[in-house]
């Protein structure tokens, strides 16, 4: 079940927002990603986040 919290659920949406999270809102975010299928647990917007996220050079794992 899909949560009502989640404001989109569009991967190229969530992959803006991850990259310019870590780079920032005036940089050009890079080509269209492809998505694969969400787990249960997530949905395809945030795991674009996670992939702007780690295409930006961040890390989703404290430390790193």
């Amino acid at each position: 079940m899909k949560s009502s919290k989640i404001p989109h659920d569009d991967y190229r949406e969530g992959f803006i927002v991850g990259y310019q999270l870590i780079r920032g809102t005036t940089v050009a975010v890079p080509g269209n990603y492809e998505p694969y299928a969400p787990y249960a647990d997530s949905s395809y917007f945030l795991d674009g986040i996670k992939a702007g996220i780690e295409a930006a050079g961040g890390s989703l794992i404290k430390g790193r």
